[in-house]
């Protein structure tokens, strides 16, 4: 991003002093070209003049880590759902059979639920307990959002949802830790339905 203010065409410039919903108060300066002067902040270019500081990058190391944790989550989640689906569904085929989307599967899972199986009840109250937490609904937040990965403004993203305007979502690091700690969870719930009935790997124990 270049640091040319305001960049050329642009009609003008002002500084504002705002607070988002939540956030910390912060300094903003403020441009648009005079073909878009009434953009939705949730769409802008945030950037630094000069560039990221020292505590940008300490920042974005912090939340880059939480957000990975959260997609690695989310991963795990739906590899469980796509095996839930071909043993219940005694499939031998492998995941390429059910490339799906979560929503997808989860309703292959529901459906699953609903049959005469040992495994029904179980399965519904986990699918119940994932839905409850609304655990799509934070992976979803963390993967399809533009961060704003800049110190002092908080924990901040920019959501569009379909036929929506833009939203920014304000959250706290505690907020995201506890995302990856539900998804996670989710999935260990989902794998434990499983019973021994599906192929496992370990890793050899290290020596203290």
């Amino acid at each position: 991003m270049s640091d040319d203010w305001p960049p050329p065409g642009h009609a003008f410039s002002y500084r504002m002093d705002t607070r988002l919903d939540g956030g910390p108060s912060f300094t903003m300066d403020i441009t648009a070209p005079s073909a878009r002067p009434n953009a939705d902040v949730s769409t802008f270019r945030v950037g630094r003049h000069g560039g990221p500081d020292e505590a940008d990058l300490a920042f974005r190391e912090r939340l880059y880590g939480l957000i990975g944790a959260i997609v690695v989550a989310g991963g795990h989640v739906e590899a469980a759902m796509k095996r839930l689906v071909l043993l219940l569904r005694d499939d031998q085929g492998g995941f390429s059979v059910v490339d799906k989307t979560w929503s997808d599967l989860h309703k292959m899972l529901v459906a699953q639920s609903r049959r005469s199986i040992p495994q029904a009840a179980a399965l519904a109250e986990a699918l119940q307990w994932g839905d409850a937490h609304e655990l799509k609904r934070r992976r979803d937040d963390a993967v399809h959002a533009s961060w704003w990965n800049w110190d002092g403004v908080g924990v901040v993203r920019s959501r569009f949802f379909r036929k929506e305007d833009g939203a920014n979502l304000i959250c706290t690091v505690e907020d995201l830790e506890q995302d990856a700690t539900l998804l996670f969870e989710y999935a260990d719930r989902l794998d434990l339905l499983l019973g021994p009935d599906w192929p496992q790997g370990r890793l050899p124990r290290r020596r203290s």
